[in-house]
């Protein structure tokens, strides 16, 4: 096992990989080392001693790159220090609001019992969608947002970077 912390996510539109890099950049500048996947690309756990999972929420479920991520590494998650994060409403989530975790991760939660589950609004920009949707929002008169809140992953990776040991400075 090495001293590195894998931020792992998966992704529909980059808005969750977004946001795991910005994980990964708390947790560096802290003084923990970090490494950014893809949950497809990761292979063994066995070299991480703690593992940061993202995932969007898709059609009232969790991605399923996600499922099948936890589903292939659940015992090694259960041995070791594990974050989860939901990114996916497209809505600015209010201050103090609780929301109901997807039920498809009830069990996951259960099973691998992480540290902390943070659940952060997320984007979807134009660049994000194909030809047809830009022009369909268009026509709808509706607009694509931003609505991750980065003082709020900030605040989320800096509680997991003093976890693990790094030096998070006062701002």
């Amino acid at each position: 096992m090495s001293d590195e912390v894998l931020v792992a996510y998966a992704t529909r539109n980059e808005s969750t990989r977004g946001i795991a890099a910005a994980v990964a950049e708390v947790l560096a500048a802290a003084g923990v080392k970090a490494r950014l996947e893809a949950v497809g690309a990761v292979g063994d756990l066995r070299a991480f001693r703690a593992v940061i999972i993202g995932g969007c929420v898709f059609e009232e479920g969790w991605m399923p790159g996600a499922h099948a991520f936890l589903a292939a590494h659940e015992h090694q998650l259960e041995a070791m220090p594990v974050w989860l994060f939901v990114s996916g409403p497209e809505d600015p989530l209010p201050e103090g609001v609780v929301v109901d975790v997807p039920p498809d991760l009830v069990a996951v939660i259960e099973r691998i019992s992480p540290r902390d589950v943070a659940l952060f609004a997320g984007s979807l920009q134009p660049h994000h969608v194909g030809t047809g949707l830009r022009i369909l929002s268009k026509l709808a008169r509706s607009s694509f947002t931003e609505h991750r809140d980065w003082g709020a992953v900030e605040r989320w990776a800096e509680q997991i970077a003093e976890e693990l040991g790094g030096t998070v400075k006062e701002t």
